[in-house]
């Protein structure tokens, strides 16, 4: 019988080659059995003028609404301006201003934003102009009118307000949280984190309510997540003393309801013994257990706990494998985001170092309900990425946005050319379309004859002016001084007359 010629050789080199390549008995390596592909980077913002903080939403249809903190000017008059663009098919549309309010005296501020598609197709979106948080909603498919979005609501209260992200639940209710200084206090300037809901689609909201509870320290960054049983959490971060005059990090605080937002539990402070816990993000994987992501202020390691009894009790902090957070000093104002697909994966984005050599990007990870996957790189450059915000599509198609500062002027905010920029990556979840829900159609109110009925006499609130900072306090970003050195007075009215004159110009 003819035998193959040095069949024990090729045998050897065979299982060589096995072993080399990671296939056998050994325990899989991070980031086996889920592969993410990620597109090349699209920059949506003009290089030659500021945009910063964005925002996404995705419909199932291939849509996609990108908004960011701008500027616009017409004739003499400069604008901070609430920019949008959209994706329809392979093109992106060029980019809109559909919110604008006036500088005054030179003093401009980042319009803080979140968008979210509602169960109609609207496109929700809230911001900050210039210091109040306001509300509008817009058709998706005519976003970019400005006659489209209706007049801005005021949502937050007579002081200065900053970040705020918004929601809809399976049910259609609308969910805001956002962060406000909290005047009359031995902390001056450190805000509270506060919650409103609406079931009319926006039209009338909820009393405001104090989740934070804690006017000795300065509570921001609010992020939301509505569980899949009626469970609504809320999560944020707290520091002694004012965070952008020097407050020391304190760890991060969590608010829980049961009853989607009607009653309230907690909040608690979570601390921990490996350090000072801070930005911090929560969601729930298709299992029911939630899944807490936070990093330390003393140093770069992320960490994340798991709770399976909505958040009454929480794992043991684990390092998160194979990621490592940036220097805490380099940018203290970033965030990470979190979102699920339809298999109940937790997808996680943030901007970190990985490898050796620690190169800054942004970095995606996945949560299969028992093992972390990744990370899969999104982006790395010289430029400085920031701010990352995640949306899903069809159930498996991932959107993705951020900024990115540049060296030059990495805490110059008024000479720096910062940009933002969209990726996006399909996995391998189930392809599930939401099934649109056909618009209320409003009942007609007869109108009631009032004999010789005065005209109303406007109330124009008047904001508490915010207190300076303590001297000799370090100043890293233009932008966050301005949270402090706002003058609030009449803030209603220009936020209103900007508007109007924007609906002018289009």
């Amino acid at each position: 019988m003819t035998r193959c010629p040095h069949k024990r050789e090729w045998i050897s080199w065979v299982v060589g080659m096995l072993i080399a390549l990671g296939i056998g008995i050994a325990t899989p390596a991070q980031g086996q059995g889920i592969v993410v592909q990620w597109e090349k980077p699209v920059r949506l913002s003009n290089p030659d003028q500021m945009a910063w903080f964005p925002d996404v939403a995705a419909s199932d249809d291939g849509t996609v609404a990108v908004v960011w903190s701008g500027g616009a000017r017409w004739g003499k008059t400069s604008f901070d301006a609430l920019v949008l663009t959209k994706r329809q098919g392979d093109s992106w549309l060029p980019p809109v201003d559909i919110q604008a309010t006036p500088i005054i005296q030179g003093m401009s501020s980042a319009i803080r934003n979140s968008i979210t598609l509602d169960r109609y197709g609207d496109l929700i979106a809230t911001f900050r102009m210039p210091t109040t948080i306001c509300f509008s909603r817009a058709p998706l498919d005519q976003a970019t009118s400005t006659r489209a979005w209706a007049p801005p609501h005021r949502l937050s209260g007579l002081n200065v307000a900053y970040y705020n992200e918004i929601q809809e639940d399976s049910t259609g209710r609308l969910h805001i949280v956002w962060s406000e200084i909290l005047a009359g206090t031995s902390c001056e300037g450190c805000s509270e984190i506060y919650y409103r809901f609406s079931d009319d689609r926006g039209e009338t909201w909820s009393p405001p309510r104090d989740l934070s509870r804690s006017p000795q320290q300065d509570s921001l960054k609010p992020h939301l997540w509505s569980a899949s049983d009626g469970w609504l959490y809320v999560t944020w971060q707290e520091s002694e003393g004012l965070f952008v005059g020097g407050g020391r990090p304190a760890g991060i605080g969590i608010a829980r309801s049961p009853d989607r937002g009607k009653t309230w539990l907690g909040p608690v402070v979570l601390t921990a013994t490996v350090g000072s816990p801070q930005q911090a993000v929560l969601g729930e994987d298709g299992r029911g257990a939630l899944m807490l992501i936070w990093r330390i202020a003393e140093g770069e390691t992320v960490y994340f706990q798991r709770s399976t009894d909505h958040g009454e009790t929480w794992s043991s902090p684990m390092p998160l494998p194979g990621f490592r957070a940036r220097p805490w000093t380099q940018i203290p104002y970033d965030d990470y985001d979190m979102a699920a697909d339809s298999l109940g994966r937790l997808h996680f984005v943030g901007v970190g170092a990985v490898g050796a050599e620690g190169q800054v990007g942004v970095w995606h990870m996945v949560w299969d309900g028992t093992t972390w996957h990744g990370p899969f790189l999104v982006s790395a450059n010289r430029n400085f990425p920031e701010w990352p915000r995640l949306a899903v599509s069809e159930g498996r198609r991932l959107h993705l946005v951020w900024f990115e500062r540049d060296p030059e002027n990495m805490y110059n905010s008024d000479a720096g050319r910062y940009t933002v920029w969209y990726s996006t990556a399909l996995t391998d979840a189930p392809l599930v379309r939401r099934t649109p829900v056909p618009r209320p159609v409003p009942t007609p109110t007869p109108t009631r004859w009032i004999p010789s009925a005065p005209s109303p006499t406007p109330w124009v609130p008047q904001a508490t002016q915010p207190p300076a900072l303590p001297s000799g306090q370090p100043r890293p970003d233009a932008d966050a001084m301005r949270l402090i050195l706002w003058i609030s007075g009449g803030v209603g009215m220009i936020s209103l007359f900007g508007w109007w004159i924007r609906r002018r110009m289009d």
